[in-house]
Parts: C-alpha cells; sequence; structure tokens
C-alpha cells in the first residue's frame, strides 16, 4: 500500500508536465521583445536582457481546444506509437515472411534477413552487404548498415501508394480550411500521416507557432540582428559554431565535408549558416535556456521541413517551450530527470518483469523521500536520448516524421506511448538477456531498423490502449 501510494503520488506531481501546454512566461515575451527593441536602436548588444518593449507580446496560443487525453475518441485503436525490431544480437523480430520490412505485432519467432548481425568494420567492409551512399528525398542516407538495400526499396514501393491516398484525403479535408484540432476525422489523418505537402503548414497552424509569429513578424530578425551585434558577446556562441559540423553531417544539406574528405567552410553552407542563426536567436529569446546540445538537431530538422527559416525558429520556439518539459534543456535538466521517472514508473507499473530486468536496485527508486531521482535506473542513458532529440537518430526518419505529426496535434504525452511501446516489444529479447550491456545494445539498435512507420503506428501493447493519455 505504501509502494502505491508513492507511485500514485509521484505520477501526480508529474500529471500537469506531461499533459500540459505551456504558454510563455512574462519574463520570456520581456526578454523577447528586448533583443528585437535593442536591435532595431542598434544600441548596446549585451545589454539587451535588461530592457524591454511593452507593445511586442509573445502570442500565448497553444492550441488549447486540443485535448491530450483521448478518451472519447472512437478511433485510438488505430494509433499505436512505436513498436521496435529486433536487437542484432537477439532472435529477430515481428516481419513478414515475404516481405521481411514489414511488422507484424508481437510475434518473436524465427530469425529475418532483415538485419545485419552486428560485426566489426573490417568483416562488414568485406561483405556483400556493403554501406549504400544512396539518399532518401531528405538528404539523408540511406541506413544501409541497419536495414539492406533491397528491403528499404521494398518498403518505398508499399509506402507510396499510401502516401498517395494520403494526399487526396488530406486534399478533400482541406478543401475550406483547417479542421478543428479536436476533430476526429483530423485526428485520425494525423495518426494516418500528413503529406509533406501540408506537412510544414500543419505543424504551423497546429502547434501555434504561426499565431506567434503572426503576432510578432518582426522579431525573430531582430534576434537575428541582435545576434551578430554581439558576436563573442554571446556566451553561446562558441559552443554553437562547434555543434554546426555535428548536425546531421550525412545529410546533403548540412554536409560540410568535401568530395575529398576536407572540411568546408561553414560559410559556404547555407542550411549551416541558417541553422547558426536560429540557434544564437534561440539563445537571446529564451536566455533561461540559452543554448543546449540536442537544440540543434531539433532547429535543423525544423529547417528541412519547414519552408522558411522564420518558421523552423518559431517551431522550435513553440515546441520548447509549449510541448516539452519545463527545464529540459536548461542546466538543471529537472524536466528531463521527470521525464525518465515517469516512464520508468510506467515500466515498472505495466511491465514489472522488464523494470526489474533494467533497474539497477531493488525497490522503487520514487520511493526516495528527498525526490533527489539519484536511483533512476542506468538504461535512462539511453531513453533519455529519446526525450530529448524527440528520437531524432534514434529511428528511421519517416517514423520520426510520423510521430512529431501526433505531437503536434495529440500531444507529448505521444512520447511516452512512443518509449514505453519500443520496451514492450522487445521485452522477450531483454528478459532473454543476462548483461546489461546487451540491454544497453537492444534498446540502443533496435529502434534504428524500424522502416514500416506505417504499420508501427498502427501497433501498440493492450495496456496502452487502456491507458487515458
Amino acid at each position: 500500500m505504501k509502494e502505491q501510494n508513492s507511485f500514485i503520488q509521484y505520477i501526480s506531481l508529474s500529471a500537469n508536465h506531461i499533459f500540459r501546454r505551456k504558454s510563455h512566461t512574462k519574463d520570456t515575451q520581456e526578454t523577447a521583445a528586448a533583443a528585437a527593441a535593442t536591435a532595431a536602436a542598434q544600441v548596446q548588444p549585451y545589454n539587451v536582457i535588461n530592457r524591454s518593449l511593452s507593445d511586442m507580446t509573445v502570442s500565448t496560443f497553444g492550441s488549447s481546444s486540443i485535448s491530450d487525453q483521448d478518451d472519447d475518441d472512437d478511433d485510438d485503436n488505430d494509433f499505436t506509437p512505436i513498436p521496435s525490431a529486433s536487437s542484432s544480437t537477439i532472435d529477430s523480430s515481428c516481419h513478414h515472411k515475404d516481405e521481411p520490412w514489414r511488422l507484424h505485432p508481437y510475434h518473436v519467432n524465427n530469425r529475418s534477413e532483415y538485419f545485419f548481425q552486428d560485426r566489426d568494420e573490417k568483416q562488414h567492409d568485406n561483405d556483400n552487404c556493403s554501406v549504400s551512399i544512396e539518399r532518401d528525398s531528405y538528404g539523408f542516407k540511406r541506413p544501409t548498415q541497419w536495414i539492406k538495400l533491397e528491403h528499404l526499396r521494398q518498403f518505398d514501393a508499399y509506402y507510396q501508394p499510401i502516401l498517395d491516398s494520403q494526399l487526396l484525403k488530406w486534399k478533400a479535408m482541406m478543401h475550406n480550411a483547417w479542421p478543428a484540432a479536436d476533430s476526429i476525422k483530423l485526428r485520425k489523418n494525423v495518426r494516418q500521416g500528413i503529406p509533406s505537402e501540408f506537412r510544414s503548414e500543419a505543424w504551423l497552424h497546429y502547434s501555434g507557432a504561426k499565431s506567434k509569429m503572426e503576432a510578432n513578424p518582426e522579431l525573430y530578425q531582430a534576434l537575428v540582428q541582435t545576434a551578430m551585434l554581439m558576436g563573442d558577446h554571446n556566451e553561446h556562441a562558441e559552443i554553437i559554431q562547434r555543434d554546426l559540423h555535428r548536425t546531421f553531417p550525412d545529410n546533403e544539406h548540412f554536409a560540410c565535408v568535401g568530395n575529398n574528405g576536407s572540411m568546408l567552410d561553414i560559410e559556404s553552407n547555407p542550411k549551416l549558416q541558417s541553422l547558426r542563426r536560429i540557434l544564437l536567436a534561440f539563445s537571446l529569446h529564451s536566455p533561461q535556456i540559452g543554448y543546449c546540445q540536442s537544440l540543434n538537431y531539433l532547429a535543423g530538422f525544423f529547417l528541412l521541413f519547414c519552408k522558411t527559416e522564420q518558421d523552423a525558429f518559431w517551431m522550435l520556439v513553440t515546441t520548447v517551450h509549449d510541448y516539452l518539459p519545463e527545464n529540459m534543456y536548461d542546466v538543471t535538466m529537472e524536466g528531463a530527470n521527470i521525464d525518465q521517472s515517469v516512464l520508468m514508473m510506467l515500466a515498472h507499473e505495466h511491465m514489472p518483469e522488464i523494470y526489474n530486468k533494467i533497474s539497477s536496485s531493488a525497490g522503487c527508486f520514487w520511493q526516495d523521500s528527498n525526490k533527489t531521482n539519484k536511483g533512476l535506473p542506468p538504461i535512462t542513458l539511453v531513453t533519455s536520448h529519446w526525450f530529448l532529440t524527440m528520437f531524432i537518430n534514434i529511428l528511421p526518419i519517416e517514423t520520426v516524421l510520423r510521430i512529431w505529426d501526433c505531437v503536434f496535434v495529440e500531444g507529448y504525452s505521444i512520447m511516452f506511448q512512443t518509449a514505453l511501446t519500443i520496451m514492450k516489444m522487445n521485452s522477450e529479447k531483454i528478459a532473454a538477456v543476462q548483461d546489461s550491456i546487451e540491454i544497453f545494445q537492444i534498446l540502443q539498435n533496435m529502434p534504428r531498423r524500424l522502416i514500416d512507420c506505417h504499420q508501427f503506428m498502427n501497433m501498440q501493447p493492450e495496456f496502452l490502449r487502456k491507458e487515458s493519455f
């Protein structure tokens, strides 16, 4: 009973963190406006944080009409975030016999040819499954180190008719105006994927980023001008500059390595210049965060899929402030710790055998009266990265896009459903190993092979279908 009460209390403390959609604080509004005012006046840029401009405000539109809980929806079973494929060290997964890239729910029997086995790089170079340099439509190298190229192409052939069908549905649905965010029809279509032709505008509209941008049409340029004037006076400028080269180095739009292997000047790459401006502007807009690694991936991702640099900036601002936990990226990373606490408690509640396997100590870490979270299982070193990057560089690109489609309409709880489904789908593999390192490998490697995003979004454990996220 004591354990149950502790669990309920801890969940209650975290409930708002999971489901709320925050608006900017007054301090953030004043800081952002101050940066714009300072840039316009071309005064000393490093004093901007102490200034304010009352007539420039940040909209607090947060799509309040969207319910993050789908208890009343009739189509809950249509959506299931993320199951996963097998670890390369364990028996393989739930895949179709003739179409090995297709997923089947929780049938873990025969070894599939879908995955490469772990091997050292020298052996990998000598076999007939060498890494291809073929790229997808977004400029990323095809992940042939994880999935055979023939299976990637098979999936493309399977998925294209689905994309074509979705485009027709969205054109019909969007004939007059954007549907209400809590529309069952909209949610069902979002769960089936937003077509690339509509994705950028849909994200902007349903997230509330467009409303913020329209309320402050000149703010981004003012922040950029201020950042340029500040130069090295911005304490985050150096690390931002350093991280530019690390952002999607395998993507042709962000590549900073020449054909001869030499490093190219960032000034020669328009996407990297845009990324730098966005991150510098964000550091002024949100000084309580400034800059933190992982933000470069979020900003870079938005740059790939938004039509303009300003759109990408406002999507970053909205995502960090209205969707992700408070203090997710500040020096305390309290929000990230709370995320992992909630995830581990849900795993303990619904998958106790897996929790016991991944937990390094007996008992429940949340019973610590000091709430220090020192007892978080080591596996959270892996799962925290899932949340910090919102599965970028964790899952295949199409799967990430499908998850983000749902985040901006359904809410942040999709992240927990995604993580729990990954863990549940690999429960037999995790239970079969003894070494904690192998568990790390399962949860690190398995998501990279999950290309069947369409089926993936329609799979989930039974307990998630009943959970009122």
